[in-house]
């Protein structure tokens, strides 16, 4: 059949982000989000069901990116009852909207790890689902359906907190369309590694031992990107981030889909209610507010993008200091432009295909990239690392 109409998967690698709105908008249900050689999920049409409306072609939030605007409020930020900023990655700011929001009645859709391990969003009505959604996750979430329980759930006239990506976040608002009672609250997200690299990253560190759970940013360790493994068996393993090719390599921004690359939402305008991440460099940027903030909880960096987003976050249990915008995007690369990666890229992705077995990735970092400084420094005590990094402005 020759279809008239440009289609999804018409489009180059750099134009899907894999948000998976087409496969909600399709009305022939003929798309469903798939993973390539390289295990990125990306839409493939059943032509057979196809009726060439090209629906998906002009739906679609990257090619044809919705609105956004400069923020109205910036701040540095940290819930009130700061014994629980631990439970979140950076200063506990989505936490506390939320369960302001949900106090109130409102539902709350985000991410969550599965007991498989694999992140998933769903929508939380009780406090033991909201939690589950605190911390981050470094890879890419599945959305598979979440964009049309959202769309009921407000069509059954609840209230809708929606969290994610901002590619996520305009999937949600072009779905549904103008909602008063959808507000949205996007991560700042630098990009995104796919499942398949995640799960065998986990065996190639864990190969004889069954995980119960696993957590990117674990508080233990301080505000760091170290991670934590539970195992089946009751062990516990702390990996420092330095110590982890996987961490490595999403930190240095070399296992993301191409389209992180070229994202249309890395840029200084904002498309969600509300944006959040964490404020790294916030004593360098603003030293006055070492004394106000324990820093070494975390602090999250907050902007507020619209009147909506400036209602909710007045009414949530948060501790808010106004800083400029210009403090919030020296330490976060994406409200300034697109990821880069380098041509170690193409090494790293080339040894992945040939049995996307992680252990292959693993054997190169640790032959090019595996510093003994590394080593070195996750000896050093937390409380001392931390202290060290406020000295040279690094928090």
């Amino acid at each position: 059949m020759k279809h008239k109409h440009i289609r999804v998967s018409d489009y180059k690698s750099s134009e899907c982000s894999g948000c998976g709105l087409c496969e909600a908008e399709c009305p022939a249900h003929c798309i469903t989000m798939q993973t390539d050689s390289l295990g990125y999920i990306r839409p493939q049409i059943d032509d057979a069901r196809c009726v060439d409306c090209g629906l998906c072609a002009r739906r679609c939030v990257i090619v044809q990116p919705m609105p956004t605007s400069m923020p109205l409020s910036t701040y540095a930020a940290v819930r009130k009852d700061s014994d629980r900023i631990g439970e979140s990655s950076s200063g506990g700011a989505f936490a506390a909207i939320a369960e302001s929001l949900m106090a109130d009645g409102w539902l709350v859709a985000g991410c969550v790890m599965e007991e498989d391990l694999v992140p998933r969003h769903v929508i939380a009505s009780d406090m033991h689902t909201l939690r589950r959604m605190y911390g981050s996750k470094y890879v890419q979430s599945d959305t598979r359906g979440i964009y049309a329980a959202v769309k009921k759930a407000l069509a059954d006239g609840h209230k809708v907190l929606f969290s994610g990506t901002p590619c996520q976040v305009a999937a949600v608002k072009r779905h549904v369309g103008e909602h008063d009672r959808l507000a949205t609250i996007e991560v700042i997200c630098h990009g995104v590694p796919n499942l398949m690299m995640f799960h065998s990253s986990l065996r190639s560190i864990c190969r004889h031992a069954d995980i119960s759970r696993f957590v990117f940013r674990d508080k233990a360790q301080g505000w760091t990107f170290n991670n934590l493994i539970v195992c089946k068996d009751g062990r516990k393993i702390q990996v420092n981030h330095r110590l982890s090719s996987y961490m490595t390599y999403f930190l240095e921004g070399e296992t993301y889909r191409d389209s992180c690359y070229a994202c249309p939402y890395a840029c200084a305008q904002r498309g969600a209610d509300i944006t959040i991440g964490d404020f790294w460099g916030v004593v360098g940027q603003r030293p006055d507010l070492k004394d106000k903030i324990n820093v070494g909880r975390g602090v999250s960096c907050m902007t507020v993008n619209t009147e909506k987003g400036m209602g909710i976050t007045e009414q949530s249990r948060l501790l808010r200091f106004e800083v400029s915008y210009d403090d919030i995007r020296h330490g976060n690369e994406p409200l300034n432009h697109p990821s880069r990666h380098t041509s170690k890229r193409d090494v790293i992705l080339s040894l992945w295909a040939k049995d996307r077995d992680w252990s292959e990735v693993d054997g190169y970092w640790k032959k090019h990239d595996m510093r003994l400084v590394y080593r070195l420094w996750s000896r050093v005590p937390t409380a001392l690392q931390h202290r060290i990094r406020l000295l040279l402005g690094k928090r």
